[in-house]
């Protein structure tokens, strides 16, 4: 995905990320940090926070997602960090996390592939950050975990008819409740 495609909230995380994690030592810790914060001043005033954060939600998670490439630590677990910092700051800012998940988890997916990540870690990671964000903040963890595995699954399906099946094997086996999401879909 090229810088083109991003919009403004793209943009601003993706060069916010870069600068906050040149040299420093818990990339993972700051990068999640760094990432709620935005995602709160984002939302920050928006009317309606849930419509807002789904407008801005593919944007964010891929800049800071391809941030995280510029200085070398792009990876499932900096996929796990954006994902969950993205939702936590939806929450934060007032924002219903259920109504994020998919997008979420669907960029993060996207965009670790765009930054030669790999498709099958950065689905479980982005999931499992995702329903233990859910957790946290109190919400549904059940569509949670129908939300995100839908994501990662429908992320796959724009690499690879094979990444699909990659995908669904390996949160089959990783995630709990992912198994029968998957019979359903």
């Amino acid at each position: 995905m090229s810088d083109s495609i991003l919009g403004e909230a793209g943009n601003k995380i993706k060069d916010l990320v870069v600068g906050v994690l040149k040299g420093v030592d818990e990339v993972y810790d700051t990068l999640f940090d760094t990432v709620r914060g935005d995602v709160v001043s984002l939302l920050d005033g928006a009317g309606d926070v849930t419509t807002a954060a789904v407008s801005n939600v593919r944007d964010v998670v891929v800049g800071a997602i391809q941030g995280t490439g510029e200085v070398g630590s792009a990876g499932a677990e900096a996929t796990g960090a954006v994902v969950g910092g993205t939702l936590k700051g939806v929450s934060e800012a007032g924002g219903d996390v259920i109504g994020v998940v998919k997008d979420a988890v669907s960029a993060a997916v996207t965009g670790t592939v765009d930054v030669g990540g790999d498709v099958g870690e950065a689905a479980v990671k982005s999931v499992q950050a995702a329903i233990k964000a859910t957790v946290e903040v109190g919400g549904d963890v059940g569509a949670a975990t129908t939300n995100a595995v839908t994501g990662a699954i429908e992320a796959a399906g724009a690499v690879s008819e094979e990444s699909v099946t990659a995908v669904k094997d390996v949160l089959g086996a990783s995630v709990d409740g992912a198994k029968e999401v998957i019979a359903k879909l």
